[in-house]
Formats: structure tokens, C-alpha cells, sequence
């Protein structure tokens, strides 16, 4: 019969382990992952599953039986010993059980535990049918000798179990096979427990056993019962008279005890039901609530802390409840600004995913809230402030906390109580000047009266418009470019029209509006999906190519179906551009295909002055052929020291990888290289591509490699690595390998090329899904303790396979970087 892998042999005891099974109770102890293996390796084999055939249950009696006195026979240690060796440790945490407890059940309410309570898997734990030798063999101390010494007094008495001392106090199991409270040890258990100083004592149920007390507590509600009969419905009284014990003495001997104290078994009842109330599911104080049988007062600790519970206490009863709570602040006013929508049909779960900010414009905006009620960072919030003033009149700025929004909307009231235009929104009042404020030139919703307010600023040389999702039109776009062709002085225009529903007629309208603004030399034009097609995309081009004097671009024509020849038309035109230096484009899903690249390819190669270069073609089936053609143009950039290149989604496979790795290795200049080939194909072929290529940008000093979602293998990952520890000047370094397969020897050795980066100062890591272990955590410990200098690290390791000491290594890897500033670790 499989033992646990860790668990001692008869030949591996030593004297130190015997001793402590014959004097120490309270370092009998074991942890809460030794517990999940040992039940684990005795769910695994033939003698528990036929138990379970045979009984349907399997309880910790059986345990004993069948796997605990066998495991232990002849060692004169028990299991908990066996598993701890020579590892001594008080007990932190002691469990009470009854024996009669299903061992699956049990299982869930003990991890429950651990994890409601943050409780890390090595807490030690005392668990006595672990913790007792049970054999009887007479090689180690029999149950009576161990009884003598009292083990439950020891260990609920013990420094180790108090709070102050970082202990954890006492979880009671309950379960729907045994009533923990028909044992009488049990009983004691937990009325020592309760009376014992700073020992906090918690109950852990089951999952089966809450949905059966909360169904019978709803039935019991369903049919008019009091509050009592609702307690005695979840089982809260008690008659611990009735309890036994399996041994007469010890029955004797805790009756005895039990009435030699205070009011005898009827305080004791007393204690225990108190106990019982207190632990009663969250869930059932919230019905008892709602039906009006009880207020937060009467509620427990823990529901007392549960925003659900508060948020039905003040829908039964008044915001007054809130009084009672002690949920934490942001909770408590979601909750009260919640109460204010007076809807009864609402729940905590449908205000907590809320942002608290939209709730009080939501409020403010039914005329519900004014601002002297809202939240202090509400009142610093320039859109809530301008609701309000919206609502109630400008009045409302005495409320407000930032000072140049209130002067802003000060101005935009123009020495009334309301704004002159109704359409008005605060994204259209904060990106004019102050000073143009000043002089009452405000822009207004409406595209008529917004052109007519643009003419008014014929002396300013910068405009920015944020226009998105208004629906303009190619009618509404027409009328806009003729107000804005009347801006002669007009060097730096942003513009915003994404989602503006233009089409191929707004395209033809933009292109005949840009080419009036001559002066331009500073360009943002985001046209996201506008439906442009090939006409569209291509009379913008036309337009754009007509701004000789350009220096900086950036065109977004995401989603706009543009297709080969649309992608042609856009970079004929910009090929045009002999002043430009930067390059923002995005063509972004546009279905350019292997034709459109060859365009792509011909334009960029002549853009010989850019020095600056961002470029998305993310999801545009280019395919290898295409990755290739798109790599030939901009190897041609031989000047470039900033590139940011999309390709992600274009099924490249390893032939386009290789092609794109072996262009950017021949721009020699490069400093600032940021690359996203996620999800193209990739095999071990492309990172040993990726790793030649690197490796030739001697001057590089800011890397971003996004990987995601390839397949590189260990060997891939181990070649991507070899390349980048090469590159001895780097300072900033971004690299996402997440869903690659790297396996450990893949994980080891990106860690030991990041450890030769002696240089680097920030450095984000995401190789989260690559199946890496405990062998990979060792690596990411001795590598990060290498980086001394640096100062920020973004490290994801998430969904792999560390162990609780593998994601310790970790932690003590980082807890060496003494320089660090910024962190975000997600294991």
C-alpha cells in the first residue's frame, strides 16, 4: 500500500522523533499540505476505494483503520511526526473533529479554512487522528499515556496558538456525516477554546453541509417561523448532555470536569449555542434580514463585515444600519449612494461591479445626488462636478475641489446658473485653452455651432478635437473641415473621428478638407472604424500626400476594410512625405493579405529619413510570404533608432518569423525596439531567428518582445534567451512568452540570460502557461538576486506549476532587490 512520498519509513526515524511522541503534544503537529497528501495518497488506492463501495463514506475512523495504524505499526511515531521528521514546530492552528466525518467533506471545510483565512499551506496544524499514535503496538506511547499529558490542554494553551503570537487559534470541521457537537470532546474542545485568552476559534463547513442548513432555515422562513425557530432550524441549539465518548473514562472524566464548572452542562450549552450563532453562514443572517425577523445588530462578526448582508439591512431597515457595519469605507458608500436609487430589486452583486464614480453620475444625473453629497474624490472629479452643475445649477462649484475645473466651468457659465448650450458635455470643454475660455470661445456639441465656435480661433497654431463616436457623417465632417480650413496658422491638429460612420463619401470629403491645412506639420488623425473601403482609405491618402511639410504622422485606419488596394493607396501617399521623421500608422485587421504587404514593403523602403517608425498590422493575413515582403522594406531603414512593429495574428509560421528577425539585425542604429509577433506560428526555428537577430543590435538599450501564444519550445525559449543576454547595454527590457511550452529547461534558461543582464533597471516578464516547476522557480530566485540595480519588475508567472517552495524561491529572489521601487508579481 503507497505511502506519502515525504512520509519517514521505520528505518529513517530517529531517537529525536520517538522522544518528542512520548512528551510534546503540541509539536505533534503537521502541515496543511502533509494533511492534503496523506489523505491524498489514501484516496488513491484500492483499500479506500472499496471502503467507499461498501460504506458510500468514508470517515476518519476507517482512516485509522485502514491506513493510519498500518503506515505508523512498529515506528512509535505518528503520522504527523513521520511527516514533520525532524522539522519541529508548534501548533498554530488546532482542528477539531468528531472522527465520523466524511473525509472528503472534511477536506473541503479544512481548505475552505485556509483559504477564507489567507493561511499559507506550511502552517502547522493538530490534527489528532494524525497526531496520536494510534497503534497500541507497544513500541510507542499508548493512547492513555498520550491522553495523561493532555495534548488538547498543551496545545490550546501554547504561545504558538495565540494571535498576538501569530498563531491561529481553533477551526471547528462540521459536516453532513457526524454531528461534531454528539462528541463530548469536541464539546470541551470548543468551550475551552472560547474561554481560553486571545485564541481565536473559528467554524469551517462543508459546501453540502451550508446548503443543507440553508435550505432548511428557507423552508422554515417560507412557512412563518420566528427568529428562534429559525435558529433551531440551523441547528444552533444544543444539548451537549447527550454527547459521548468512544472511551468510558474519558466520558467520565469530562463530565466531571464539565460540572465542576459554572452552571455545569447548561452553560456549557450556552457557550457552545453562542458559538454556533456567531458561525452561522453570512447567507442565513441576509434572509433572516430581508424577512424583517432580525436588524445588523443582531448579526454576526462576519456578517456584520459582508456588503451583501449591510446592503439588505439597509434596504429592510434604513440607511441608519450602516451604523452597525464595518465593512470597509468605499463599501459602506457604494451601499449608502446605492440605497439612494430606491429600487428593492437590487442586490450588493449588482452595485459592487459598479465604478463608484459612474454610481454617483448616475445619481447626480436622476437628480438624486448633489455634489455636497458625493464622495471627496467625486468632488475632484471634473465630469461628476460638470453633471452637477448640469443638474442643479452652477451652485454646485462651492462644492468642487479642484480649482482650475471649477474656474473652467466658471467661464463656460459665462455668469449664469446654466450653460448656454445644453449639449454641452465636459469632454468638450477641457481641451480648449484657458485663455480662449476666457475670451468666450466655447465649443459646443452640435457640429454647426462647433464650426462656428472653431472660426473663432484663427490665431491659435495647435487644436485638438475629441469627436469620437458622434456620429458626424460625411454631411457633419464637411461642414466641420470648412470651419477648420479658415485656421491658417494651424501647425499641430489632433483630431479624433473614430466610429463617425464617414464611409467612402466621408473619406472624399476629409481628403478635400486636409489638403486646405497646407501649414500642417504635426498630424494625429485616428479614422477607426469609419467604413472608409478602398475609395475612402484612398482618397484620405490622396489628401495626406498633399502636406509636404509634414514631420510628424499618425494615421489610424484600424477596422476599415481597405483591403490590398487600400493598403497600396495609403503608402504611396506617405511614401510622399519626404520631411517626415515619424511614423504613427495602424491598419489594424484591414485584410491587407500577401498583395497589401508587398505595398507596405515598397512604401516603407522609401520613407529613407524616418527615424521613428510605429507600424500595426495586427491581424491581417499576411501570411510568410508577406511577413517576408513587409521585413525586405524596412530592412531598407537604415537611419531608424525607434521601431514599433504589430504583426501580430498574420500566421507567419517560422518562414516569416525568420524573415522579420533577419531584417531588424540589419538596423545596426536601433536603440528603442518594441516587437509583437504574438500568436503567428512560431517553433523553435523562429527563437533560434530571434536570437541571431538581437543579437546584432549592439546599441539597443529598450527592448519590448511579445511572443505570446507561439509555440518555442524549450529549445526556442533557450535560443531567444542566448540572444538577448548579448545584448550587455540594455537598460529596459519587456518580454511576453506566455502559452509557450517552455517547460523548465526553457524557464531556466531565460532566467539565466536575465542574469547576465548586469545593466537593466526595469524589467516586466510575463511567462505565465509555459509549464514550468520548481526547477524554474530556483532559476527565477538566483537570477533576480543577480539584478542588484534594479529598480522596477512586472513578473507573471501565473497558471504553471509552482509549488508553495517554488513560489517561495520566488519571493526570496526579489526580497534581495533592495533598489526596487515599483512591483507587480502575479505567481
Amino acid at each position: 500500500m503507497a505511502r506519502p512520498a515525504h512520509m519517514a519509513s521505520g528505518d529513517e526515524v530517529t531517537a529525536l522523533m520517538k522522544a518528542r511522541q512520548w512528551e510534546k503534544p503540541e509539536q505533534w503537529t503537521i502541515t496543511v499540505q502533509h494533511w492534503v497528501d496523506i489523505v491524498g495518497a489514501c484516496t488513491e488506492t484500492p483499500q479506500y476505494k472499496s471502503v467507499m463501495e461498501q460504506k458510500k463514506t468514508v470517515n476518519m475512523h476507517d482512516v485509522c483503520r485502514v491506513f493510519v495504524k498500518p503506515w505508523s505499526e512498529g515506528t512509535g511515531c505518528s503520522l504527523a511526526v513521520l511527516m514533520s521528521r525532524e522539522v519541529v514546530c508548534n501548533t498554530q492552528l488546532m482542528v477539531s473533529h468528531c472522527w465520523g466525518e466524511d473525509v472528503s467533506e472534511t477536506k473541503e471545510s479544512l481548505l475552505q479554512h485556509a483559504v477564507r483565512h489567507e493561511l499559507p499551506m506550511t502552517v502547522p496544524i493538530w490534527f489528532c487522528v494524525f497526531s496520536n499514535y494510534q497503534p497500541e503496538d507497544g513500541v510507542g506511547p499508548k493512547l492513555e499515556h498520550q491522553l495523561a499529558l493532555e495534548p488538547f490542554a498543551s496545545v490550546i494553551r501554547n504561545p504558538s496558538l495565540k494571535a498576538a503570537n501569530g498563531g491561529h487559534g481553533m477551526v471547528a470541521l462540521h459536516t453532513t456525516t457526524d454531528d461534531l457537537y454528539s462528541r463530548l470532546w469536541c464539546v470541551h474542545e470548543v468551550e475551552r477554546a472560547i474561554v481560553e485568552e486571545d485564541v481565536e476559534i473559528k467554524a469551517s463547513m462543508s459546501q453540502k453541509y451550508i446548503d443543507l442548513m440553508v435550505g432548511r432555515v428557507e423552508q422554515f422562513l417560507g412557512l412563518g417561523a420566528t427568529l428562534n425557530d429559525c435558529f433551531r432550524a440551523a441547528g444552533v441549539q444544543v444539548q451537549t448532555a447527550k454527547a459521548r465518548c468512544s472511551s468510558k473514562d474519558d466520558e467520565e472524566k469530562l463530565v466531571k470536569l464539565i460540572l465542576q464548572q459554572g452552571n455545569g452542562f447548561d452553560g456549557l450549552d450556552k457557550v457552545v449555542e453562542d458559538f454556533r450563532r456567531e458561525q452561522l453562514p453570512d447567507i442565513i443572517f441576509e434572509k433572516l434580514i430581508r424577512k424583517g425577523l432580525t436588524r445588523l445588530d443582531g448579526a454576526s462578526t462576519s456578517a456584520r463585515a459582508n456588503a451583501a448582508v449591510v446592503f439588505a439591512a439597509c434596504q429592510a431597515h434604513g440607511a441608519g444600519q450602516l451604523q452597525h457595519a464595518t465593512t470597509n469605507p468605499e463599501v459602506s458608500e457604494r451601499i449608502r449612494l446605492a440605497g439612494l436609487l430606491g429600487n428593492d430589486e437590487l442586490r450588493w452583486q449588482d452595485i459592487e461591479v459598479l465604478d463608484l464614480e459612474d454610481l454617483q453620475m448616475t445619481l447626480i444625473r436622476k437628480g438624486l445626488l448633489a455634489l455636497d453629497g458625493a464622495s471627496t474624490s467625486a468632488r475632484a472629479d471634473a465630469a461628476i462636478v460638470f453633471a452637477a452643475c448640469q443638474m442643479h445649477g452652477g451652485g454646485q462649484l462651492e462644492h468642487a475641489t479642484n480649482p482650475e475645473v471649477r474656474e473652467r466651468i466658471r467661464l463656460a457659465l459665462r455668469g449664469g446658473d446654466r450653460f448656454c448650450d445644453d449639449k454641452l458635455r465636459w469632454q468638450d470643454l477641457e481641451v480648449i485653452d484657458l485663455e480662449d475660455l476666457k475670451l468666450g470661445q466655447i465649443l459646443r456639441l452640435g457640429v454647426r455651432t462647433l464650426a462656428e465656435d472653431i472660426t473663432q480661433l484663427r490665431q491659435s497654431t495647435k487644436l485638438s478635437l475629441a469627436l469620437a463616436g458622434e456620429g458626424l457623417g460625411a454631411k457633419g465632417c464637411k461642414t466641420l473641415f470648412g470651419a477648420m480650413a479658415q485656421l491658417k496658422l494651424i501647425t499641430d491638429l489632433s483630431l479624433d473621428l473614430e466610429s463617425n460612420k464617414l464611409g467612402f463619401e466621408g473619406g472624399i470629403v476629409l481628403s478635400e478638407g486636409i489638403v486646405q491645412l497646407k501649414q500642417i506639420t504635426k498630424l494625429n488623425l485616428n479614422l477607426k472604424r469609419n467604413n472608409l473601403g478602398f475609395e475612402g482609405s484612398k482618397a484620405v491618402s490622396e489628401g495626406i500626400a498633399q502636406l509636404k511639410q509634414i514631420t510628424d504622422l499618425s494615421l489610424d485606419l484600424g477596422y476599415n476594410g481597405l483591403g490590398a488596394e487600400g493598403g497600396q493607396a495609403v503608402f504611396e501617399a506617405i511614401a510622399q512625405l519626404e520631411q517626415i521623421t515619424k511614423l504613427n500608422l495602424n491598419l489594424k485587421r484591414n485584410n491587407l493579405g500577401f498583395e497589401g504587404s508587398k505595398a507596405v514593403s515598397e512604401g516603407i523602403a522609401q520613407l529613407k529619413q524616418i527615424t521613428d517608425l510605429n507600424l500595426t498590422l495586427e491581424g491581417n493575413k499576411l501570411g510568410a510570404d508577406g511577413g517576408q515582403a513587409v521585413s525586405e522594406g524596412i530592412a531598407q531603414l537604415k537611419q531608424i533608432t525607434k521601431l514599433n512593429l504589430n504583426l501580430k495574428r498574420n500566421n507567419l509560421g517560422d518562414k516569416g518569423g525568420q524573415a522579420v528577425f533577419e531584417a531588424i539585425a540589419q538596423l545596426k542604429q536601433i536603440t528603442d525596439l518594441s516587437l509583437d509577433l504574438g500568436y503567428n506560428g512560431l517553433g523553435d526555428e523562429s527563437g533560434q531567428a530571434v536570437s541571431e537577430g538581437i543579437a546584432q543590435l549592439k546599441l539597443i538599450t529598450d527592448l519590448s518582445l511579445d511572443l505570446e501564444g507561439n509555440d518555442l519550445g524549450d529549445k526556442g525559449g533557450q535560443a531567444v534567451f542566448e540572444g538577448i543576454a548579448q545584448l550587455k547595454q540594455i537598460t529596459n527590457l519587456s518580454l511576453d512568452l506566455v502559452y509557450n511550452h517552455l517547460g523548465d529547461e526553457g524557464g531556466q534558461a531565460v532566467f539565466e540570460a536575465i542574469a547576465q543582464l548586469k545593466q537593466i533597471t526595469d524589467l516586466s516578464l510575463d511567462l505565465g502557461y509555459n509549464g514550468l516547476g520548481d526547477e524554474s522557480g530556483q532559476a527565477v530566485f538566483e537570477a533576480i538576486a543577480q539584478l542588484k540595480q534594479i529598480t522596477d519588475l512586472s513578473l507573471t508567472l501565473e497558471g504553471n506549476k509552482l509549488s508553495a517552495e517554488g513560489r517561495k524561491a520566488v519571493s526570496e529572489g526579489i526580497a534581495q532587490l533592495k533598489h526596487i521601487t515599483n512591483l507587480s508579481l502575479e505567481l
